[in-house]
């Protein structure tokens, strides 16, 4: 089982760093972390084999990052 950091999944999807995208737009960042993490939701489900998710703390704040986590079999919080 190997381990995917959400914010260098968004990092890697969108070619910018975590803190220009906040800078930019806070809530575009909301945005592209909850698609973020939808993405890697569908992809735990398509490989079968689960990976560990780690995640901040303040992403357990947004409602529907929230409940995207409940479909991730290996969570891991700092």
């Amino acid at each position: 089982m190997s381990n995917v950091r959400l914010d260098d999944y968004i990092e890697h999807k969108t070619g910018v760093s975590i803190a220009e995208l906040i800078a930019d737009s806070p809530e575009r960042f909301s945005v592209i972390r909850t698609e973020a993490l939808r993405d890697l939701v569908v992809m735990n489900r398509i490989a079968g084999i689960g990976y560990t998710v780690e995640l901040t703390a303040d992403v357990l704040e947004n409602p529907e990052c929230a409940r995207l986590t409940k479909d991730i079999p290996h969570i891991c919080l700092p």
